[in-house]
């Protein structure tokens, strides 16, 4: 009983230590949030052959926001399919604000956000390529039958079609644009100075949580040696759990990875394949205003392979 109490001192000063710090993070985020999002809506360079570039560098700020304005640019055809996956790929959500708190894992934080940086990049210029090679003869029929319906003169019902998706579109925005990771308003016109606040307290409840279940594992449960040969024999499995987690659409699956890596119970391998795919909300808006199910599909196989292949090739360089 005395362990366990330890362990919850331990993990509620370590938590502690961590808030205040936490707490300016995510203000500055949100300001950044509040002020540059909505910017990228008229952006050319997210639509150009600079596009995963400009999406890598957008989605290193660690913000559920800005995937989920990309998805919502995306479906309106406002950005490349290459931009999409460079913001996927690149955003972290909660590693950067948890990783920065803590002084000791600044070269890993920096470390990582080269290897999601180039991730981005890398892997939208692929996904524009395949995507074209992939839905080529696809997009190429839809063009003709859309020539052939203006030829008969189709342009009015066109235009018709295109007023309801248009009012579609706009309803669809509404929704989705006020729906962050807490359901707060992403399209405020005001700055919202109580989100941050409440948002910090629920990483920290989340970091807390993380702690005390990791300090009864190694120092109740399991004890630290028998968890140290556990996590060496299981390099090669570590990437692919990483990467299950990652993928669930939830703050908490990022604080985790970043929380068991700083912890010594994740790889650098795994813990750069585990937030690459995690996307936030973004494949939740994606799977539900997309209707192309093989484009969803290619999309996620588009997070999930390269960033397997990362933390494999991480863990064993």
């Amino acid at each position: 009983m005395q362990q366990v109490g330890e362990v919850l001192l331990d993990a509620l000063i370590d938590t502690a230590k961590i808030l205040p710090l936490l707490f300016i993070v995510y203000y500055l985020i949100e300001l950044i949030e509040f002020k540059f999002a909505f910017k990228l809506q008229n952006n050319k360079w997210l639509k150009g052959k600079a596009s995963p570039v400009m999406g890598a560098v957008v989605g290193c700020i660690p913000q559920c926001g800005f995937s989920v304005i990309s998805t919502d640019l995306y479906t309106k055809k406002a950005i490349s399919i290459g931009a999409l996956i460079a913001v996927y790929l690149a955003t972290s959500d909660e590693a950067l604000p948890i990783m920065f708190s803590n002084p000791k894992s600044i070269p890993w934080l920096l470390a990582l956000i080269g290897v999601k940086l180039l991730m981005g990049i890398v892997v939208g210029y692929l996904s524009i390529l395949l995507y074209k090679l992939i839905f080529k003869n696809k997009n190429a029929q839809k063009e003709t039958n859309q020539n052939l319906v203006a030829e008969h003169g189709g342009e009015q019902e066109n235009e018709h079609e295109k007023h309801e998706h248009g009012e579609h579109e706009n309803e669809i925005e509404s929704e989705v644009l006020n729906d962050g990771c807490c359901h707060h308003h992403l399209k405020s016109k005001s700055f919202d100075w109580l989100h941050p606040l409440l948002h910090c307290l629920k990483i920290s409840a989340f970091i807390l949580l993380i702690n005390i279940l990791f300090g009864l594992i190694t120092d109740v449960w399991i004890g630290q040696e028998a968890l140290t040969n556990f996590m060496s024999k299981s390099l090669y499995i570590q990437p692919l759990l990483a990467i299950l987690i990652g993928l669930i659409p939830n703050c908490a699956s990022s604080v985790a990875i970043t929380e068991l890596f700083l912890m010594g119970g994740l790889s650098f391998g795994a813990l750069c394949a585990g937030l690459c795919v995690n996307a936030g909300l973004g494949i939740i808006i994606l799977l539900k205003q997309n209707k192309n199910v093989k484009e969803n599909i290619f999309i996620i196989a588009m997070l999930i392979i390269p960033s397997l292949i990362l933390g494999y090739a991480l863990n064993f360089i």
